[in-house]
């Protein structure tokens, strides 16, 4: 059995990242393709990742620096939609 991975990334601006990936599963005959994106807001401490795969699972991520801490808040969400499932979580990163 065989498997691939591409992916492919490019940033589009200082501020905009994009990619894409694809995953093929040949034993199991399964196909996953994925796109994402970054933006940078560096004057708010601010980023925002998100993505949205071939499943039509959605996820997102929220992270905030607080300064003058060392800390950042991040919020994420996961949301699948042919499961009905979603998950949503926080945290505190530190460094």
């Amino acid at each position: 059995s065989a498997n691939c991975h591409i992916c492919f990334h490019q940033r589009a601006s200082q501020q905009l990242q994009v990619g894409v990936e694809l995953e093929v599963n040949t034993r199991m005959q399964e196909a996953t393709a994925t796109i994402a994106y970054q933006i940078d807001l560096p004057k708010a401490d601010l980023v925002y990742k998100g993505s949205v795969d071939s499943n039509w699972t959605v996820g997102a991520v929220l992270e905030k620096r607080l300064q003058p801490l060392p800390f950042t808040f991040a919020l994420s969400g996961l949301l699948n939609h042919t499961k009905g499932q979603f998950q949503l979580g926080c945290g505190l990163i530190l460094g």
